[in-house]
């Protein structure tokens, strides 16, 4: 058992060990790197070894806190109160603390985006501080006696955005994303939620057609490709194999939609094996469990037999039938059902978060061989930084008819995904809703990239009207809404208000009635989205001007225009329910 102190941080291993420690100071910005090295016999004779950091720091001004899989609450929680993990396939080892005012005051994040990490960052009751402890399994690092980790302690006074944009820029020295796609960008149109399983050829194209005509760019195709059954598991998953009655000849359908000027892009879910495939029989004995919800194994990446035949399945997907891309889920399904696992003959690896992070190299490595603008996509919760490495489009979470969870969840995932592009879940609502709680879906969505799911089949004429529109806006303004630095104000009430600005032109979306829009000194043009059921904006504008002011409607049709002169200070304009307003400094 080793017990140490480093600048107020407590160091302890439950093994002997030799820890040695090197402090990085800049500025408000420390970063503490920890090596430990230890007897790898005696590691195997330890139940769970462990690395422990605990230190404390003082709450001043500080009210919140954010994570990568917060959700909707950002409140602390006590120390004694369950904490938080990470890992590959789950999260991001990262907290920033922030005032009411939207300020950083304390950025806590780990370089290790792999390894399973048990955080628990709480406030002591009986000192008004934060203690901070860290839990390393030293047997799940997949190395046998040396690990290093460097923990980042950031107290830099500016935008809380600012500084877990400064975190993800640090990991990404050490796992580099995927080149940049603007196709990746480009607007989505999704079968699940439109179709579910029930994916035939020919609808499918149909549909692709009247996507292109709205302005889509790629198509996925989800589950029920491979399967006549529609019961909804992954009973049938595993060997890959489309459904014959289905799509007959899957090469000439990806032609066909090629054809509308579609990329194709088809989902696989990766870990499961169903109970009535041929892989289930195939790979007996290689797997981590059955799940009996879904009538399906969860294969076991540490064996390379199972990560060559992955690795096959796709290679040879994407050379027969011309695929542009890949929908990879449930990767955050190979869990550790028990712990630790056993090591059993035949594996290649011990620790199964480095064999799966293992499987996406090698399959990055062979479909990029083959076509080097692949696109993959994957949802929450495998968004963190390492698995950038093998991702170029990151998804909210399912979250069907739920605009605020779309909203936060794409904010959250460009806060820490850098130039990746950030889908939201897939857009669906009923095909009788009103006109403006329909268009506030794709509203909530605006500085991501839209995936749409509707059926584009049944919605009315103003409805299709209305999603050309938003997804033209979209389009054009790509570079303020997707490529430049975001801001979210009030996370604590999930960003009522969000913009970014390139230049001298911004953006604003108001989510919530009778907010106030800040309009910043220095801005020419500015467009602000009411995307709530008000019918009226409140701007405060830091310096007065004349502008010219056009206002339109939830369909972009435009309502009224005139040239209004404003002094710096609080400006109401009536605007309609999900529509907009469009300015520019003439004066």
């Amino acid at each position: 058992m080793v017990e140490t102190n480093f600048d107020g941080i407590s160091v302890s291993v439950n093994l002997d060990a030799q820890v040695a420690h090197n402090t990085n100071v800049q500025g408000a910005l420390t970063i503490h790197e920890f090596e430990i090295k230890w007897n790898p016999q005696q590691a195997k004779q330890t139940d769970k070894p462990m690395l422990t950091l605990q230190w404390a720091f003082p709450l001043i001004d500080t009210s919140y806190q954010w994570h990568s899989l917060c959700g909707f609450n950002r409140s602390f929680s006590p120390d004694w109160a369950q904490g938080v993990s990470s890992k590959l396939s789950a999260g991001s080892p990262l907290h920033c603390f922030y005032s009411d005012g939207g300020q950083n005051r304390y950025t806590v994040a780990l370089d290790d985006a792999v390894t399973p990490i048990y955080r628990s960052l709480g406030v002591r009751e009986e000192t008004g501080g934060l203690v901070c402890r860290v839990e390393i399994p030293l047997d799940a690092t997949g190395v046998s006696d040396q690990y290093a980790v460097k923990l980042w302690l950031d107290r830099t006074d500016c935008r809380y955005e600012d500084a877990i944009r400064r975190v993800a820029d640090w990991w990404e020295e050490k796992y580099p994303s995927m080149p940049a796609l603007p196709v990746a960008k480009d607007p989505t149109y999704s079968c699940w939620y439109s179709f579910h399983q029930q994916v035939y050829a020919d609808q499918v194209e149909a549909e692709c057609a009247r996507a292109a005509e709205m302005g889509m760019k790629n198509v996925i195709v989800d589950d029920g490709w491979q399967t006549v059954d529609n019961a909804r598991g992954y009973a049938y998953c595993g060997d890959w194999e489309p459904a014959a009655e289905k799509i007959p000849d899957m090469a000439a359908h990806v032609a066909r939609v090629h054809q509308l000027g579609l990329k194709y892009i088809l989902w696989y879910s990766v870990p499961f094996v169903g109970k009535y495939s041929r892989a289930a029989k195939r790979f007996e004995g290689m797997t981590i469990s059955y799940i009996d919800r879904l009538g399906a194994y969860t294969l076991d990446p540490r064996y390379p037999q199972v990560r060559e035949y992955l690795i096959g399945i796709y290679t040879e997907a994407l050379k027969k039938w011309d695929l542009d891309g890949f929908k990879l889920d449930f990767i955050d399904s190979f869990n550790r059902f028990e712990d630790p696992l056993d090591y059993r003959e035949g594996m290649d690896y011990a620790g199964l978060d480095q064999a799966v992070q293992r499987l996406m190299v090698d399959v990055m490595r062979e479909l990029r061989a083959i076509k080097s603008d692949i696109l993959i996509e994957f949802r929450q919760r495998y968004i963190g930084p390492a698995m950038r490495e093998f991702g170029n489009m990151f998804r909210v979470g399912d979250c069907p008819e739920n605009a605020s969870t779309n909203r936060v969840g794409v904010v959250d995932l460009r806060l820490t995904s850098g130039h990746t592009a950030v889908h939201s879940d897939m857009l669906v609502w009923n095909e009788n809703e009103r006109l403006e709680a329909a268009v506030r879906q794709m509203q909530n969505v605006l500085f991501g990239t839209l995936q749409l799911s509707v059926r584009l089949d049944r919605v009315p004429p103003e409805q299709a009207e209305a999603i050309r529109f938003w997804v033209n806006f979209m389009d054009e303004n790509r570079e303020i809404l997707q490529d430049a630095p975001l801001y979210a104000e009030n996370p604590q009430t999930l960003y009522p208000v969000v913009w970014a600005q390139k230049d001298d032109r911004g953006i604003f979306t108001c989510y919530q009635k009778d907010c106030c829009v800040n309009i910043p000194g220095g801005m020419t043009q500015a467009c602000v989205v009411n995307a709530c059921a008000g019918e009226s904006l409140l701007l405060r504008l830091s310096e007065g001007g004349v502008w010219k002011v056009r206002t339109m409607d939830c369909k972009g049709e435009v309502c009224r225009e005139e040239a209004l002169a404003a002094e710096e200070g609080i400006l109401a304009l009536e605007t309609p329910e999900s529509g907009l307003i469009s300015m520019e400094k003439i004066g």
